[in-house]
């Protein structure tokens, strides 16, 4: 998942990605439909993953040497977060997964290889046609997504014009908009819909 690592406090919730030049192949994969499955097909790994911490970081400028913005101030973050995250009830709720930004692991040797081993066979079940989608995007289109649910990568063919324009929405802009909105056409208060969203409704 893109932005999957906290860079100023706040982690993206929704990314957009708009082709402004050329064509490009990009993967998506519903990563909370496929936790799901794994939950199915072996719950050990599940809680393994669910559990464990996985260790990553990410430079800011060495991430970004593609881009034209000649970024001069860098900022390194390193977290260990679980890959899979469930809230109190066990519902799977983020996935925070990408591999280009994970590091050594610093969990406890004996635990290592279980976690890689659950860990292999969740990413080889993001990468089975059973859950990956290929999507082309041409110059014009674009691309708004859930970023705690949807992975999203780059394969095969990508045009040598190929220019984006892209960017990540907080979970907290995005539900704050959201309450203004449904408070403004539907007469309630904030904090209503709050309770609303916290108790599904009821």
């Amino acid at each position: 998942t893109d932005q999957s690592i906290r860079s100023h406090g706040a982690v993206g919730l929704l990314l957009a990605i708009h082709y402004i030049e050329g064509q490009g192949t990009n993967t998506f994969v519903d990563g909370i439909a496929c936790g799901e499955a794994l939950r199915k097909a072996d719950p050990e790994a599940f809680r393994v993953l669910s559990q464990r911490h996985c260790d990553a970081e990410r430079d800011y400028i060495a991430s970004r040497v593609d881009a034209d913005q000649h970024h001069t101030n860098s900022l390194l973050i390193s977290t260990r977060y679980p890959m899979l995250q469930v809230d109190d009830d066990g519902a799977l709720w983020r996935v925070q997964y990408n591999e280009v930004f994970r590091t050594p692991s610093m969990l406890p040797y004996d635990a290592f290889p279980q976690w890689f081993k659950a860990y292999r066979k969740y990413v080889a079940m993001l990468h089975s046609p059973e859950f990956e989608r290929y999507v082309e995007i041409k110059k014009g289109q674009a691309v708004l997504m859930q970023n705690w649910r949807v992975l999203h990568g780059r394969a095969g063919f990508q045009s040598p014009d190929r220019t984006l324009v892209g960017g990540t929405i907080t979970r907290e802009n995005f539900y704050s908009k959201a309450c203004q909105l449904i408070s403004r056409v539907h007469g309630v208060q904030p904090f209503q819909i709050h309770v609303s969203h916290a108790t599904g409704g009821r």
